[in-house]
């Protein structure tokens, strides 16, 4: 058995408390996107741009290693787009968005990825992320498990594991379905060619925020200009996902950091590529971040109502738009 995850990491921000304690607002959003902007790019407007003093910042990636969709920061970074705002980036890994989560409150980053399910908790509780169970993995299967009318309590047995420990587990039958993304469909298959695929989390949940990035308010306080320079790098980094031109140069670059096999690499990117899986503007539709409250309300992880303008504000995404210029006829 298996459920196949699909989902990237958009490119607005969400802000949560610091650990010393601050407002619960955010900026910017995210969701899933792309097209080829070469053409489609409108004509970038007057909109004044933040000029970054050279400085070291430090990304978390909430996959270990990442997966084809996590690639952003690695494109950006090795295409010098992070060396043009005068930025020196370090991308830590972490194993699961509740790390990385846990990571930004404490101040110690200054933009992390994460799955956005411990982040709505997150801002209803007052920042209050406590273990891993609730994040992406967990939370998905319980859906899946939901729909098919399985009581998680009673009828299944949650095995812990590392995120690429998923796919071991998975072809070695120590678990009997997984959460996974594309790309780890595509190795488990090839080492347990029996393994099938129960459904696509993108076609159950169609109005869902798989991904965030989130950045500590007071960050956006001390330092506003840190996380435009950030946003601007990897709104180009999406971008050039489909440009063809780089297609190969990315292709070898996920080699290098997922670790998983060319041919993998190749096929997941390509069919990220035609499934619009990158942001190209804002990255984020109203639907999903509503969809996402809807489903931990759901499932009692909160109780508070939480709306659209509590979790998300896009002054700096669509500042960033307005500098690089709009990709027509793309919906994120």
């Amino acid at each position: 058995m298996l459920t196949r995850a699909f989902g990237a990491i958009g490119l607005g921000l969400v802000t949560v408390l610091t650990a010393c304690g601050g407002g619960g607002g955010g900026t910017g959003g995210a969701a899933t996107a792309s097209t080829a902007p070469t053409a489609a790019a409108a004509t970038a407007t007057a909109a004044p741009k933040a000029t970054c003093a050279a400085k070291k910042i430090t990304i978390a990636v909430p996959v270990t290693p990442p997966n084809v969709v996590h690639l952003t920061p690695y494109v950006a970074d090795a295409f010098g787009y992070f060396k043009d705002e005068n930025l020196t980036v370090e991308l830590v890994r972490f194993d699961g968005g509740v790390g990385s989560l846990r990571a930004s409150a404490s101040g110690a980053i200054d933009l992390a990825g994460t799955s956005s399910e411990p982040v709505v908790d997150a801002i209803a509780n007052g920042a209050d992320v406590k273990q891993e169970p609730g994040g992406f993995a967990d939370v998905m299967t319980r859906i899946v498990l939901k729909k098919a009318g399985l009581d998680p309590t009673k009828d299944v047995s949650f095995v812990t594991t590392t995120t690429a420990g998923r796919v071991q587990a998975l072809a070695t039958g120590a678990t009997d379905t997984a959460v996974l993304h594309i790309d780890q469909v595509k190795t488990v298959q090839k080492q347990t060619p029996t393994i099938t695929v129960l459904a696509n989390m993108w076609e159950i949940l169609t109005d869902y925020q798989y991904a965030v990035y989130i950045v500590p308010t007071q960050v956006l306080k001390d330092d506003a200009a840190t996380p435009e320079c950030i946003i601007r790098a990897l709104m180009r980094a999406n971008r050039a996902m489909y440009d063809s031109a780089n297609r190969q140069k990315i292709i070898d670059l996920g080699v290098t950091q997922t670790k998983e096999a060319g041919d993998v690499v190749a096929e997941t990117f390509d069919l990220l590529v035609k499934a619009k899986a990158w942001p190209q503007n804002e990255g984020l539709l109203k639907a999903n971040i509503e969809g996402t409250i809807k489903s931990e309300k759901d499932f009692g992880k909160i109780t508070k109502d939480l709306k659209f303008e509590d979790v998300t504000d896009l002054t700096i995404v669509k500042k960033v738009v307005d500098q690089l210029g709009r990709v027509a006829n793309f919906p994120y």
